[in-house]
């Protein structure tokens, strides 16, 4: 519990650095924004209108057309691909406008604009990123949540390198935001579900009442669960402070979720291929940075500590932990009530088995051996919920 975790070295007792966070998320906000904007333009100039009709204002089948084989296939890495697959603008059939356009026919194919899968991660970033703003304008962190975008839509189409340049700047802008970069949204990140005696040990400014209440009027910190004892100081100690729901620090924490979540699926990351020759898996750089920290200090679950979601064996059954709640008496675990459910293929009679399993553990010992964990892997690995009369911890 002495050694210390040196997470961050910004100055997060100063209110002006979390004001200039926010402008930091306003620039990320502009680079989704201006992706959304050029999707929303293709949609309202080509979506339902048919290829013939298209070309009226612009040439279209370079965008349409560029690196489709006469069969109707998109080459890999592709103009086209990219378009089609990336913004969802492409022909409804493929096949039947090329051969319209080889016989020289009329080309009244129909051109669609779908949301894709990347589409709906850049909305998703950008509302849970407006949202958060508007939270900072309203407490005054920000004068004005809105951002200003403009593009050149003619010009992004007649220009590929625009158009990458636009993407690049999107996929570079969420990355610096993400805790595996950013020294604010590692703060951030490391609060939730912290008791204060790890809080004050990694993070010594937060002893300091202003400070603390100062963060957590910025990020809505909260004491979630306080121990029942009587002892005014070990009550204070371990306490364990998280983000109430709707705060800013809720937010950020799940708007941390949904980058690393959509950068963690390679049916979805694989889209991002047709621009950048590696894709980083931004999710599991940052639990094995947090592995590997956790392992060069020695930590490892406490042995009597059963996690849901994982496996085991139980009368020589191979089960699942479905459930595993440690009662809370005071400042004592008292006892662990399981249910496991049955893997093994050969039994079929019995699925779940019920164990309460006597413990007699101290629970402030608990919450300090936990800590480290829950400093770098809850909400990402791990998760732990609590309220007065139990403690369960769960695989995310």
């Amino acid at each position: 519990m002495d050694r210390k975790f040196e997470a961050v070295n910004f100055d997060y007792g100063d209110l002006n650095k979390w004001k200039s966070y926010f402008e930091e998320l306003k620039e990320v906000y502009k680079s989704c924004k201006i992706v959304e904007e050029f999707w929303n333009e293709l949609k309202r100039n080509c979506d339902g209108l048919t290829f013939e009709e298209l070309q009226e204002d612009f040439d279209y089948s370079t965008v349409l057309l560029g690196g489709v084989t006469q069969d109707g296939e998109y080459k890999e890495r592709s103009l086209a691909k990219v378009y089609a697959d990336l913004f969802g603008f492409k022909p409804e059939n493929i096949h039947d406008l090329i051969e319209k356009l080889r016989r020289e026919l009329q080309p009244t194919t129909k051109i669609i604009v779908k949301e894709t899968d990347f589409m709906k991660f850049v909305k998703s970033v950008s509302n849970k990123i407006a949202s958060i703003l508007r939270q900072a304008e309203s407490k005054g962190f920000i004068d004005n949540a809105d951002v200003d975008v403009r593009i050149d839509y003619f010009d992004i189409l007649s220009d590929y390198k625009n158009l990458i340049g636009i993407l690049e700047n999107f996929v570079n802008n969420i990355a610096k935001i993400l805790p595996n970069y950013n020294q604010k949204s590692l703060f951030i990140w490391t609060l939730d579900m912290l008791i204060y005696r790890y809080m004050i040990n990694t993070y010594p400014k937060l002893k300091e009442k202003s400070v603390l209440e100062m963060v957590g009027d910025v990020l809505g910190l909260d004491v979630v669960f306080t121990p029942d004892t009587d002892d005014i100081e070990t009550k204070k100690l371990y306490e364990i402070y998280s983000y109430h729901d709707g705060s800013i620090g809720r937010a950020m924490i799940e708007l941390f979720k949904t980058i690393w979540d959509y950068f963690d699926r390679e049916y979805l990351r694989k889209d991002l291929y047709l621009i950048f020759p590696t894709v980083p898996n931004f999710k599991k750089e940052f639990v094995e940075m947090a592995e590997k920290s956790l392992k060069n200090i020695g930590w490892k679950f406490p042995d009597y500590v059963k996690i849901v979601g994982t496996e085991t064996y139980y009368d020589k059954l191979r089960v699942r932990v479905k459930r595993a709640e440690y009662k809370i008496k005071g400042t004592v675990l008292t006892h662990c009530e399981i249910i496991y459910y049955n893997l093994s293929t050969h039994v079929v009679s019995t699925r779940y088995y019920n164990r309460s399993e006597k413990i007699d553990r101290s629970l402030l010992d608990f919450l300090d051996k936990l800590s480290p964990m829950l400093f770098l892997l809850h909400g990402l690995k791990y998760s732990i919920s609590t309220s007065k009369d139990f403690i369960e911890i769960k695989l995310c």
